[in-house]
């Protein structure tokens, strides 16, 4: 008997530090921690055209695209995030082929491949099939066949997983779900439709934060854990959610709403997360008040439904700097920094 309580309470031991592993930086202190100069990575999101013509047979917002890609192209980051929706995909699509759609996204982002800049992807709703569970069911004539959302599945694939990407994720999940380390930072790439829609794989993403631990976590998804007007997010399974928000570090990136949005949301402990809704990479913008269904928990600190944009970050040792860099003119490509702030292990400062 006594033996059966021992291996009970370490398995409770150990079922309590996974279901609850906070991630903390183990290098943001002490001489050990690898010195790095500052580097770079942009985040884009919502590049699908949304247009209601049929007559739409791009499926891309080429005009923001390009003006997007081309920006980041003479920034020259190391590499590139994409929380999703990077074509209309099943939805509106005028009849084009899923794999002419991805294959003109990666013609306008040739500006960035020429340079040698790494693409990592991850699924957003277009990019996926209907949502099934928090809106209403599709008119039937919108609704597309199983075999149509198995071949838009096969073609994001085939298309826009890259040969860097790594095959790493959960079973059902390769080349969609994802880590890699970069210099001093880890990444994580959620897909959120595998495992069900607005849900990821929380055993797999506990592994991932319980390894060696670098000085930042940088997590992406597509669709915004804490909701805004809309239900079709991870907030639908709220249990579920705050599993994922007490896992994460400082900064998930997402995007699925259209507009910038940068909230300030405590997990359990009462550690300081950022929630940046991104979904300005060309998808038709939205206005939104700012209000969060969840008020009470969420700190909106900046909020902008007026521009196209994308994120650029700059990590510099303990500290990373993320800036909105927002397209406040289309006819003359001019950009301008609308949203910066810093944080470091230390705490966080606005600019």
């Amino acid at each position: 008997m006594k033996k059966i309580r021992i291996i009970v309470s370490v398995l409770l031991l150990l079922s309590l530090l996974l279901s609850s592993a906070a991630y903390s930086p183990a290098d943001a202190k002490g001489a050990a921690a690898k010195q790095y100069a500052p580097w770079q990575f942009a985040v884009i999101s919502d590049t699908q055209n949304n247009s209601r013509e049929d007559s739409n047979k791009e499926c891309v917002n080429e005009e923001i695209l390009e003006l997007i890609a081309d920006d980041i192209a003479d920034i020259k980051p190391d590499f590139v995030l994409v929380s999703g929706d990077l074509v209309n995909g099943w939805l509106r699509n005028g009849n084009t082929p899923y794999h002419a759609q991805y294959r003109e996204w990666k013609k306008i982002m040739k500006p960035v491949f020429r340079k040698g800049i790494k693409v990592y992807a991850v699924r957003g709703n277009h990019d996926s099939g209907p949502e099934r569970l928090a809106l209403r069911p599709l008119p039937k004539h919108l609704e597309p066949g199983k075999k149509s959302l198995s071949k838009l599945k096969k073609n994001f694939k085939r298309e826009i997983i890259r040969k860097h990407i790594p095959w790493n994720g959960p079973r059902r999940e390769k080349g969609l779900t994802y880590t890699f380390i970069h210099k001093n930072a880890r990444i994580i790439g959620l897909d959120q439709y595998t495992d069900g829609q607005h849900k990821i794989n929380q055993t797999w993403m506990n592994r991932q934060v319980s390894k060696k631990r670098k000085t930042h976590l940088f997590v992406f998804g597509h669709e915004p854990a804490f909701g805004t007007d809309y239900p079709d997010n991870l907030s639908f399974y709220k249990t579920k959610r705050d599993q994922f928000w007490n896992s994460i570090g400082r900064v998930y990136f997402c995007g699925h709403d259209h507009y910038y949005n940068r909230s300030l949301i405590h997990d359990s402990r009462g550690n300081g997360i950022w929630q940046i809704i991104n979904g300005t990479g060309g998808g038709k913008l939205q206005k939104w008040s700012g209000n969060y269904k969840e008020s009470r928990r969420v700190m909106c600190e900046y909020h902008n439904s007026d521009h196209y944009g994308y994120i650029l970050v700059t990590v510099d040792g303990v500290k990373a700097t993320i800036e909105w860099r927002a397209l406040v003119d289309i006819s003359d490509s001019e950009w301008e920094v609308l949203d910066s702030f810093t944080y470091s292990a230390r705490g966080a400062s606005r600019k």
